[in-house]
Order: C-alpha cells, then structure tokens, then sequence
C-alpha cells in the first residue's frame, strides 16, 4: 500500500538510506501550473537541519522533476519527482542490525518481512514524509486552479503540557512559520522552545499536537457512506507514522459544549465543518495528537533525531489533508450526483 487517494493518486518510493526518496503523482490533470520552486519551498519548511529544534541531519532536499511537467505546466501525465539523499550516516545504525530499537517498527517489520533496512528505519521512516509533501504541492497547485477559495494552514497548538490559544481568524503559513516552533502563539512558543531544547540535551522527547484549518470548502465535498471526508482524513493523517489520534471541530469544543444553555446542534461551526460525512461550508478543521519520539537517552544525544517532530510535521499535515481534498473533488467531478 503505497499509493494513496482513488482518482488523484499519489505513490511514493525510497528508504532513509537509499540513493533517494521520491514520488509520483497519477490524476493531475492537464494546464496546471507548477514549478520546481514551488514544491522546493514546500520542502524546505519539512526539511531536517533548518533549526536547532530539530535534527541536524543536514540534507538540502533539492527535489528533481523527471516527468509531467513541462513549460512549468503539467502535461496531465505521471509526474515524477526525486530527492537525492546526500548526508546519510549509515555507520551509525550498524550497532542496530541486529538490534530492535523499542517504540520503533524494527521488531515487527523483522518477523513480517524476514529482511529489512536497518539504517535510519529504512521505509518505516519519517524521511519517507518528504514524498508527501511533493504530492501535497501538486494537488495544491491543482486546487489553487480548480477551487482557488481552499486554503489549507497547520500549526502546533501543544508541545508536552503547553497549550497554545486559538488563533484569530485569517492565520496564514507565513504567520506560522514565522517561530521555528510553528506555534501562532507569542505567549507560549518560547516556553516550547526551552523545553524542546531541553529535552534535545537530556536525550529526551516531547509530543502533543497540531491543528489543521481548511477555509474555503464548498458545501457537499466528500463520498458518502464509507468515503466521508473524516473518515479519509483520519486515514491520511494516521498513516503519518508519529500520529496517535485524530478528532473534529474547533480547539475550544469541548469547552463550548459543557457551557449551560449551549444549543449545540443549532451551530454549524461546533461540527469542524462536516457533517453527515460532507463538508457544510463552514471551515474544517482537526486536530492530530503526536506522540514523543521513541530514539532517547544516548543514542538521541549521539545521533541525528528530532526532539519534537511537530514542527517538521506541519507541512506534512497540510499536504496530507490537501491530497484527500484534490481526490474528492475529482471524484466530485466525475459522479456529482449519485450518492
């Protein structure tokens, strides 16, 4: 299972180690514009080395697109695209060959495979994200043409027990990654990065959350009975590997909700945008839990590993909720009226 999405599809391919990472994009259609620029800037806000938040594996990730692109327009063909891996430290993982790290799939991969690559997680790790955010970019690129209302925005709104404020209407991805905890909040995002650098030197981890915000959805966007858009979603995100659980609706819910008096289900924004399995114009949003990073105590002090994934994972998480949304509107397309 490599492939994701039904009509928009996005395949990815590569281990940790290997010569490269790479993905490929079936169902784009024809006369979208699309530059390599464009999906390097995505990257570069997922890449490794970008702060002393995160792992110091410093790969430029300089993505390559080798098909379906041409005069920065796709040609409605496969587009492929790879990103060469220049600063493995393999030797590093030789003590792990025939070692199961605890917390990682080392030990489940071995008795379902019988053979496996041990150097960096091989398949299992999260480097393999970068594919996704190739595909994110381009299914972006299509909604930008196709339904240019969608903006789609991730942030981190938890890191151990710190919890950021709801942030006001309008946030943008430049506001975001304006604190390399790409947290909105001015009042906790340095606490957070006090205590990700903490962690970063006792050989500890930190995990928590990150919020999704779509605007801009039309009404009716999902494939009722067993593709509804949260259903889908809740596949997307949990199959980033670090995610440990998925709820609906605006930060403050369940505050909302045990207020006396609250006519819950007269209110359409306390759904999270989608009800009945459809979006119902309102903005859509999620919340994906994390949990901390298994590499601890002398190895993570020694080797390359993240702290705190989250601010690496944002766009990761954009891309993933971009690719569910670019699929149901192609399928929306392709059978409008037939529930």
């Amino acid at each position: 299972m490599n492939t994701f999405g039904t009509l928009f599809r996005l395949t990815t391919f590569g281990e940790s180690h290997g010569p490269a990472l790479g993905a490929v994009v079936d169902g784009c259609p024809a006369g979208v514009p699309l530059t390599r620029e464009r999906i390097q800037a995505a990257l570069d806000r997922r890449r490794p080395g970008q702060s002393s938040l995160v792992t110091p594996r410093n790969e430029p990730d300089q993505v390559e697109i080798l098909s379906g692109v041409f005069e920065d327009k796709t040609l409605g063909t496969p587009i492929a695209a790879i990103v060469r891996n220049t600063n493995q430290r393999s030797g590093d993982y030789e003590q792990l060959k025939q070692v199961d790290r605890p917390g990682h799939a080392d030990a489940v991969w071995r008795e379902r495979y019988k053979h496996r690559d041990h150097r960096g997680g091989g398949r299992t790790s999260g480097r393999e994200t970068l594919c996704r955010v190739i595909g994110g970019t381009i299914a972006e690129a299509y909604l930008e043409r196709d339904l240019p209302t969608v903006r789609t925005v991730a942030y981190v709104s938890q890191v151990g027990d710190l919890v950021a404020s709801v942030p006001a209407p309008g946030l943008t991805r430049a506001m975001v990654d304006a604190h390399p905890t790409r947290c909105p909040d001015v009042a906790v995002r340095e606490e957070m990065s006090r205590r990700i650098l903490a962690a970063k030197e006792a050989g500890d981890s930190l995990g928590g959350s990150i919020d999704v915000r779509v605007e801009g959805l039309p009404v009716g966007l999902g494939e009722p009975i067993f593709g509804k858009i949260k259903a889908l979603i809740a596949q997307a995100l949990g199959s980033v590997g670090a995610i440990t659980g998925v709820v609906w609706g605006p930060p403050d819910l369940l505050e909302r909700i045990s207020q006396p008096g609250t006519r819950f289900h007269s209110v359409k924004d306390v759904y999270g945008g989608i009800q009945g399995g459809l979006t119902n114009g309102e903005p859509l949003q999620v919340r994906a839990f994390f949990k901390p990073p298994a590499t601890l105590a002398d190895h993570a002090k020694g080797g390359r590993h993240d702290p705190c994934i989250m601010p690496r994972a944002v766009p990761v998480l954009e891309s993933m909720v971009s690719l569910v949304i670019a699929d149901l509107v192609q399928q929306m397309n392709a059978r409008p009226n037939t529930p």
